[in-house]
């Protein structure tokens, strides 16, 4: 009866079975350690908490006008598959709202960004106390330059300037230079657009570590991409439209010739009864009709493609405008708890299972020994 219980146990250890009251008896054998472990660990999560950068999330939320287009059969199949028909029936327009995380992400979208005026977040009792808010621009707040600096500091990057060999003065998004391409990254990072495909709300965020610069990032991210949406949209509603108006001007410029024309006829042969003169008074009348109708026609076009430059332009409901943060995006409570956390698990996992991890790199290291013949003589 024993051996077969000795055997039964043999198999479950060679089965990997955990022993789970053991594991416990080592743990609180070695408590003193797992303290240790996790009260450095903790140690290190203040110091990270204290010296990391504070960020700022500020998010805007914005629901565009949908018109409603017949779809068809594609739209219903769209629909029952989860996808939505917004992009189906919102526009054909190759250019839409849908089009806007691409665009928030492309260079020359960030390139326009970097000229941008902020102003940096100031107290309320300092504005009290008369502060002035110094302005800046994108560009030097991504790359740290607006900062207070040491005068070590100052000095190294007075001398990184001397030896540094491009303009940043013009911005070219074909051609960036070194700084303009790592401000374009930060920046990049620091704006993130996503698009529901079933609503087209699109959430605008932007994280910042200044509040009140994130917050007049986020205004004109969000202004900028409604205006280069409806600059598309509306770029050949106003071709037509500026191109009535020449059409109409043209016409303008052409009737009143013709009526000064008819008119000075009309005076000059005020006492003459010939048919020929007859004739030509009436061509002149017929002309000054006919530039006085084709004015009429080109002034009509030009009043209804103005009128169509007002029927594409897209518009958008900001449901969640902007707002300066009251805290930071990152807590450093949180972060406090996860280097407790890490620490804690670690030290727990290698009092449970480091003379498993030692083990295993002994035999892996462990060199071979060599094996011995023997030779049986004849």
């Amino acid at each position: 009866m024993e051996e077969n219980y000795r055997e039964v146990t043999a198999v479950e250890d060679d089965g990997m079975i955990i022993d789970w009251m053991e594991i416990l008896r080592k743990l609180l054998r070695r408590w003193k350690f797992i303290v240790l472990v996790t009260f450095i660990f903790c140690v290190l999560g203040v110091v990270s908490a204290l010296t990391m950068k504070r960020t700022y999330q500020v998010t805007v939320t914005l629901a565009p006008e949908v018109q409603n287009r017949t779809g068809g059969s594609l739209s219903t199949i769209a629909s029952m598959l989860g996808g939505g028909n917004f992009q189906l029936n919102s526009t054909p327009d190759a250019l839409n709202i849908t089009m806007f995380p691409q665009i928030s992400a492309s260079t020359p979208f960030l390139c326009s960004l970097l000229e941008v005026p902020v102003t940096p977040y100031v107290r309320q009792e300092d504005l009290v106390a008369g502060a002035v808010p110094d302005t800046t621009t994108v560009f030097k707040h991504v790359l740290g330059r607006d900062k207070v600096l040491s005068e070590k500091q100052a000095r190294k990057m007075a001398e990184a300037d001397a030896k540094y060999l491009y303009d940043d003065s013009v911005i070219n998004p074909e051609n960036l230079t070194p700084r303009q391409g790592e401000a374009v990254k930060r920046l990049g990072n620091a704006i993130n657009t996503s698009v529901d495909n079933k609503t087209g709300v699109t959430t605008i965020n932007v994280v910042m570590d200044d509040r009140m610069i994130a917050k007049q990032l986020a205004d004109t991210v969000t202004q900028r991409l409604q205006d280069f949406v409806i600059d598309y949209r509306t770029k050949k509603a106003t071709a037509d439209y500026e191109y009535y108006v020449e059409l109409a001007d043209e016409a303008y410029a052409k009737l009143v010739k013709a009526q000064a024309a008819y008119a000075a006829r009309v005076d000059y042969d005020r006492s003459v009864i010939l048919q020929s003169v007859s004739t030509a008074r009436e061509r002149l009348q017929a002309e000054a009709n006919l530039a006085n109708q084709i004015y009429s026609q080109m002034a009509q076009q030009r009043e209804l493609a103005k009128g169509k430059i007002q029927e594409v332009k897209p518009v958008y409901a900001v449901v969640q405008p902007a707002s300066v943060p009251l805290r930071a995006s990152n807590s450093r409570a949180k972060v406090c708890v996860i280097w407790f956390f890490v620490g804690f698990m670690l030290a727990c996992a290698w009092v449970a299972f480091g003379d498993v991890v030692i083990k295993f790199f002994q035999d892996l290291f462990r060199p071979e020994e060599p094996q011995t013949t023997t030779t049986v003589d004849a």
